[in-house]
């Protein structure tokens, strides 16, 4: 798996653990939530201004979206 895929599984992970539909994360994010769905299924790497909205969006920091020894 690559980092990609590994990002976007936890993206949906902490998304999933928060009850929060992809589509309200998108909306929270300020992303399109056809790109939501993207970035989840590891198919874009998302910018780092991105993963930041991302993160604030979840309640979370950076570092654990993108640490695999890190939960949420």
């Amino acid at each position: 798996m690559d980092l990609s895929e590994r990002f976007g599984g936890r993206v949906r992970k902490a998304r999933k653990a928060l009850n929060v539909s992809q589509e309200e994360l998108a909306s929270i994010s300020g992303l399109n939530r056809s790109h939501m769905g993207e970035i989840e299924r590891g198919q874009t790497s998302p910018t780092l201004i991105t993963i930041d909205r991302i993160a604030k969006a979840l309640n979370c920091s950076i570092a654990e979206l993108m640490d695999d020894n890190l939960s949420h």
